[in-house]
């Protein structure tokens, strides 16, 4: 497992009306400062969430020395800057090695198209029945690996430094019927120690390690 700093983009409550023409300026900008943010190594995964209504506009995973620069590098977005989203950053301990096959794929060829593939994403959040830290949940890691070798996880794993977020799964389906199905089995989420927060996000192919 490696640590990253894992950035949720929320819509600004304070966002403001815009003609089209200045939301893709903006747009246009969010892009080009995230090919920024993966050629200066800081980047390693990026994409929208495809929910309605919105609460996540995106994720950003970065690599950064501390949670304070990796918030200083978030905030600079474009969209950030022009009061569209806010940033929520929080450490995660994930698997090693996202973005890299990605990267090496696009250093032998820097032509190819990159393709984007939905995923079920899970926010899981302490329950009512939390008791302790969830992250000493013998059971829950368990169940997370028996997923994991069983080859329906593209990553997961625990998010630090928040009373209330405590892990992240991510399915390799895009699947609602069917993730919901699986991560209803974790016995944490069963005992209602964890609750499991369902979204969809899109993320480019061979970035996720699993």
């Amino acid at each position: 497992m490696q640590l990253y700093y894992l950035v949720f983009l929320r819509p600004d409550p304070g966002r403001r009306h815009i003609e089209r023409a200045e939301g893709e300026r903006i747009q246009s900008a969010h892009m080009a400062n995230i090919q920024k943010m993966a050629q200066d190594g800081v980047l390693v995964a990026a994409g929208p969430m495809d929910d309605q209504p919105t609460t996540i506009s995106g994720i950003f995973v970065f690599r950064a020395e501390t949670l304070a620069e990796a918030q200083r590098i978030a905030a600079l977005d474009p969209t950030v800057a022009e009061r569209r989203n806010t940033v929520d950053v929080h450490p995660w301990l994930g698997p090693k090695g996202i973005g890299a096959a990605y990267f090496r794929w696009k250093k032998e060829d820097p032509g190819g198209k990159v393709v984007m593939a939905a995923h079920a994403f899970f926010i899981l959040r302490r329950g009512a029945a939390g008791g302790s830290d969830p992250r000493a949940d013998g059971e829950h890691a368990r169940f997370v690996d028996s997923l994991r070798r069983a080859g329906a996880l593209a990553a997961a794993g625990w998010i630090y430094g928040d009373p209330d977020l405590c892990a992240i799964c991510v399915f390799k389906t895009s699947s609602a019927e069917e993730a919901k199905r699986t991560i209803g089995q974790d016995p944490a989420v069963q005992s209602g120690r964890l609750t499991a927060e369902f979204h969809t996000w899109w993320c480019a192919d061979r970035v996720l390690p699993w």
